[in-house]
C-alpha cells in the first residue's frame, strides 16, 4: 500500500473556480486514497461545477448551506474522515485555489510516512519576486509576533497545506474557530501542547496576484490577530482586575485595622526599615488574596489550563515572588547606579517584568 493511498486530502471550497475539478482528478490519478471536498455554502450557481466532479470510493463531496467559514469546512471534512475512513493513516489539508500542487501533496504524504510526529506545515518562500507585497510582509510580521508570544518560530503561519497523523484528528476537530482564525488556533494549540510543527518547503504559487483567494484582508486579518493577541490581552485584563481587587482589599483591611486596633498606627523599626503595622498587614493580606484571584483567572480564562492546581500553583508562587523581588531589586539598583527617580524608574521595570511574567506563566506555569 503506497503512502499516497494511505493519505486523505481535505479540500475546503467556497465558490471555487474551474481549477478545482482538474486538481481533484490529478490527486486521484496520483493515487491519493481519499479526497473529501467540502462545499462551504457556495450556493446553487456553483452546483454544476461540483457536479462535474465524479464521486466514487475515492472522491466524496460534502455540501451544506449557508457559508460557515473555512474552519467549519475543515472540521466537517475531518469529522467525515474520522467516522468513515479508518484506513487513512495521514490527513493533508489543501486549498482549492491552485496554490498547493499535487507534487507537494505527495511529498507531504511521503514525509509523514517517514516521520508522522507533530504537524507538517507547507512552507512557502516569501522572498520570491512574484509573491504579493501584502503576503510577504504580513506573514513575516505574523511569524515574528507568534514567536514572541508563543516561543515557536513558524515560517509560514498562513499556509493551508498541512499534514498530520490520524491520531491528531480529535484535537484538530476540537480546536475553536469557524473561519480563517481556525488555522491560527491550531498553531497556538500545538504550541501549548508542545506538539512539534515542522516545515516542508513547497512551491510558491500566486496566480493573478492571488485574486482567487476569499481572504478578506482587513476583517480576516483582524480575526487572526485577535486570536494571536487574545491571550495576551486577556492577561492584561486579568492583571488590571487583580490590581483593582488588590487595592480594594488594601483599603478595606487598612481601614478596618485602624478602626479596630488604634495601637497599630505606631511605627515599628526592623533593621533600617520603618513599618506601620496596619499598613504592612493590609498590604500583605491584600496582595495574597489578589494573587490567589489572579492565579484563578489566569488559569481558567487566560491560559485555559486543565492541569491540577497542585502542579501549577507552586509554580505560580515562584513567579509571583520572583517578579516581586526583581521589581524591588531592579528599581533600587537603577536608582542607586544612575541616580534615576525611584518613582519613575519603577514604571519601565514593571513593564518588562510584566512581559516576563506572561512568558513564564504561559510556557512554564500553565503550559498544560
Amino acid at each position: 500500500m503506497s503512502n499516497a493511498s494511505r493519505t486523505a486530502v481535505v479540500i475546503p471550497a467556497y465558490k471555487p473556480d474551474d481549477r478545482l475539478p482538474p486538481y481533484v482528478a490529478a490527486l486521484k490519478e496520483a493515487g491519493v486514497g481519499k479526497i473529501v471536498i467540502v462545499d462551504d455554502g457556495s450556493g446553487k450557481d456553483f452546483q454544476p461545477l461540483f457536479q462535474s466532479i465524479a464521486q466514487d470510493d475515492t472522491v466524496h463531496i460534502l455540501s451544506y448551506e449557508p457559508n460557515a467559514g473555512k474552519g467549519v469546512a475543515l472540521k466537517r471534512g475531518m469529522a467525515y474522515l474520522q467516522q468513515n475512513c479508518p484506513d487513512q493513516a495521514f490527513v493533508v489539508t489543501a486549498d482549492s485555489d491552485g496554490q498547493h500542487t499535487v507534487k507537494d501533496v505527495l511529498r507531504m504524504a511521503e514525509a509523514l510516512a517517514e516521520n508522522n510526529g507533530g504537524v507538517l506545515l507547507g512552507s512557502r518562500d516569501f522572498n520570491q519576486p512574484d509573491v504579493p507585497f501584502k503576503s510577504r510582509n504580513g506573514n513575516k510580521i505574523t511569524s515574528t509576533v507568534f514567536r514572541l508570544l508563543y516561543g515557536v518560530w513558524v515560517s509560514d503561519t498562513q499556509t493551508g497545506l498541512r499534514g498530520f497523523a490520524r491520531e491528531l484528528l480529535p484535537m484538530m476537530i476540537a480546536v475553536r474557530g469557524d473561519r480563517y482564525e481556525y488555522e491560527m488556533n491550531v498553531l497556538i494549540e500545538c504550541a501549548h501542547r508542545k506538539i512539534a510543527m515542522r516545515a516542508l518547503p513547497i512551491q510558491t504559487v500566486y496566480e493573478n496576484n492571488n485574486e482567487g483567494s476569499h481572504f478578506r484582508a482587513v476583517r480576516d486579518s483582524a480575526r487572526i490577530y485577535g486570536v494571536i493577541l487574545g491571550g495576551f490581552f486577556r492577561f492584561i485584563g486579568a492583571s488590571l482586575a487583580s490590581f483593582l481587587v488588590d487595592y480594594a482589599l488594601y483599603l478595606l483591611l487598612n481601614n478596618l485595622l485602624k478602626a479596630a486596633h488604634p495601637a497599630m498606627a505606631q511605627q515599628v523599626r526592623f533593621l533600617f526599615l520603618h513599618f506601620v503595622p496596619h499598613i504592612a498587614i493590609a498590604t500583605v493580606g491584600a496582595r495574597v488574596l489578589s494573587g490567589i484571584f489572579n492565579f484563578a483567572v489566569n488559569r481558567r480564562l487566560v491560559f485555559h489550563d486543565n492541569a491540577s492546581v497542585g502542579r501549577s500553583f507552586p509554580r505560580y508562587l515562584v513567579i509571583f515572588f520572583l517578579v516581586m523581588i526583581l521589581s524591588a531589586a531592579l528599581t533600587s539598583s537603577l536608582h542607586m547606579w544612575f541616580g534615576w527617580s525611584d518613582n519613575l524608574v519603577k514604571i519601565p521595570v514593571d513593564i518588562v517584568l510584566f512581559f516576563l511574567s506572561y512568558t513564564l506563566q504561559q510556557r512554564w506555569v500553565f503550559r498544560g
